[in-house]
């Protein structure tokens, strides 16, 4: 008669108690990295959004000082000024923290920085965006200047 070794069902359960709870490990660990990278996806789209505004509201305004200084104008620092001032006001109207410098006798740069919090972790997200016009002084009809 042979007689096989057969494996003792004491250290069978041995092992299934050493490994009870590490699918409970491994679950808790996958979720905790999932929630991470989709609160990271969240925020980073949060600063896109963000950077979009500044630029928005930093061209809408030198498009204002553009329109302010209208066709067939001579230039100069008088309607730089008012180019200036019109951009200021888009700004305050836009709700917008900005400055607009002349930077020529026609020409106005608009520097917008727009600051919110991040929907998640609500960190203060700050970007600045520029934008520059130039004020074609005296263009009466289309072409190039």
């Amino acid at each position: 008669m042979n007689a096989r070794p057969r494996a003792l069902p004491v250290r069978a359960s041995a092992d299934r108690r050493d490994q009870a709870g590490s699918v409970a490990v491994l679950t808790l660990v996958i979720v905790s990295v999932a929630v991470l990278f989709l609160t990271g996806i969240v925020d980073a789209g949060a600063g896109l959004r963000t950077a979009s505004k500044a630029d928005v509201y930093a061209a809408e305004a030198a498009r204002a000082a553009s329109i302010a200084m209208g066709p067939g104008s001579n230039g100069g620092p008088g309607a730089a000024g008012r180019a200036a001032a019109a951009a200021r006001t888009y700004l305050q109207q836009a709700g917008a923290t900005g400055t607009v410098t002349i930077t020529g006798p026609s020409s106005v740069s608009v520097t917008v920085t727009v600051t919110q919090s991040s929907p998640i972790l609500g960190i203060a997200i700050s970007k600045t965006r520029t934008h520059e016009a130039q004020l074609l002084a005296g263009v009466t009809s289309g072409g190039n200047p």
